[in-house]
């Protein structure tokens, strides 16, 4: 009776130590396959570049795109300078 008791005890820990054993493989094997399928996603792609117009600079004749140049006036009467350094020797 005692060696059927400890046969039932040590069945139900082998059983529970091979379904610890299992669900780890399974969890690895899970995160191995969602990783491989992720990789294999579209990236998505960069958004095209604006298109900017480049200005010249009205003392030192340098092009720089019109976002990155200081303008004064309006219209077709602006007037661009590239740095603050240009600004001040158009001042003077």
């Amino acid at each position: 009776m005692i060696k059927y008791v400890i046969g039932i005890v040590i069945s139900f820990i082998a059983l529970s130590f091979i379904r610890a054993v299992m669900g780890i493989i399974s969890k690895s094997v899970k995160e191995s396959v969602e990783d491989a399928v992720a990789g294999d996603a579209p990236k998505p792609r960069p958004e095209p570049a604006k298109a900017t117009q480049l200005r010249k600079c009205a003392t030192c004749a340098t092009y720089k795109p019109e976002a990155s140049m200081i303008r004064y006036g309006a219209g077709e009467k602006s007037v661009f300078f590239c740095s603050a350094d240009c600004e001040k020797k158009a001042a003077s």
